[in-house]
């Protein structure tokens, strides 16, 4: 999936958004957001690229309908309005179609039919030259998990700090939507500034505020403490975590967010198609590998062409079955590795707040997790998320 597949759902109206949810399938996914913000409309329609996007009409705020369809093709001329509605209505057609509407939708239309035209408007659309450059800021981390078991803080924190010594030369960003009362993963640092207030107001995002407000914690490597519920991901919020996060992307040349396993749906849903890669933390335990397969039905539409999607297996005992190939396989997720439990200096590394890199750099879980960082920098694209998805499917 390419940013080119989204489709941007501009409507209020809960009986359409949960008809277009019903119709627009693959290879489409769509990102619905409110028509009461034009800047936020305009804002998520430049941190998708998509090109095309489908706006409410109705009788009772039809001025507030074409305001929003000409300002959408005033600013993006290449974009495709569509026009969504729960009843045909010649008049309105009309006025959409003269403020540069191309075609309308009404609620209950078959949905082979809207699929099809959804294709042929994608493929009937005009280019523009940010295309290109646009889609390539996959350069997101998501480290999930499939229990709550998992340590996926103490993993994040060790890989962006293992990113951080294998590229010195760029800028790293670790999010951790898990943070503790007392600090950021286990580390000791504390930023008065989180990712509720970057979501407050998304548009003060820039240099000055990231050098203000977010202090290295190593040369190269900031952190940033999340703890966004998942109840307030859904609608303009998870409209707000893409735009800020698409900024983001564009100020960082990595970033990795530790998603856990209770929000991971809904981070997933809405960073997915930036992801470089998704790393799948569990135990060596048999029902963990069965839960990680499962949860591939909710991640598949979300994620993009070329995400990677990786298994790490963590607290590996060499000496007790099943193995790591036999876990992978049962999972159905191309397996990175495995990491040792290694308990004593990760505790010590946990209560001193300092990272186990540099508090025991030589023992075995420094070591092992950062040739697995390395490996995974190294992979080749011959493991694409679309040859795990159609493992899934066949095996499942």
């Amino acid at each position: 999936m390419s940013d080119h597949d989204i489709v941007l759902s501009v409507v209020d109206d809960d009986g359409i958004e949960a008809w277009l949810e019903r119709v627009v399938d693959e290879p489409f996914r769509l990102e619905q957001v409110s028509r009461s913000d034009l800047t936020r409309v305009l804002r998520l329609l430049e941190a998708t690229t998509a090109h095309v996007v489908m706006v409410e009409i109705s009788e009772a705020d039809m001025d507030q309908s074409l305001a929003i369809i000409t300002a959408l093709t005033s600013a993006r001329p290449w974009v495709t309005v569509i026009t969504v509605c729960a009843r045909a209505n010649q008049e309105l057609l009309l006025q959409a179609m003269r403020a540069g509407a191309r075609d309308c939708f009404v609620a209950g239309t078959d949905a082979g039919d809207v699929r099809e035209r959804l294709r042929r408007h994608q493929l009937l659309r005009v280019g523009h030259y940010g295309d290109e450059v646009r889609s390539g800021t996959n350069n997101l981390t998501l480290v999930a998990s499939a229990s709550a078991t998992v340590d996926t803080r103490f993993l994040t924190q060790n890989v962006a700090l293992a990113l951080n010594r294998l590229f010195p030369g760029e800028r790293c960003l670790a999010i951790d939507t898990q943070p503790g009362e007392r600090g950021i993963f286990y580390l000791d640092v504390h930023n008065e500034y989180n990712l509720e207030n970057l979501l407050a107001s998304p548009e003060t995002l820039d240099e000055t505020l990231i050098g203000t407000a977010l202090e290295e914690y190593r040369p190269g490597l900031r952190l940033l403490a999340g703890g966004v519920d998942s109840g307030n991901l859904q609608g303009d919020r998870s409209a707000d975590l893409f735009i800020a996060l698409n900024h983001l992307m564009q100020m960082f040349d990595r970033i990795v967010i530790n998603v856990g396993t209770l929000e991971s749906r809904h981070w997933v849903r809405a960073l997915g198609i930036h992801a470089r890669h998704l790393l799948v933390a569990m135990h060596p335990l048999v029902d963990q590998a069965h839960a990680v397969r499962s949860l591939g039905n909710d991640w598949r539409s979300h994620l993009g062409r070329e995400s990677q999607v990786s298994l790490v297996v963590d607290g590996v005992d060499s000496h007790v079955p099943p193995g790591l190939d036999e876990l992978a396989d049962t999972a159905g997720v191309p397996l990175l590795g495995g990491l040792p439990m290694d308990w004593r200096y990760r505790l010590l590394a946990m209560n001193s707040g300092l990272p186990i890199q540099e508090q025991s750099p030589r023992c075995r879980y420094s070591r092992t997790l950062q040739a697995l960082v390395g490996k995974l920098e190294m992979q080749q694209d011959d493991v694409t998320s679309s040859s795990w998805w159609q493992r899934v499917r066949s095996n499942g």
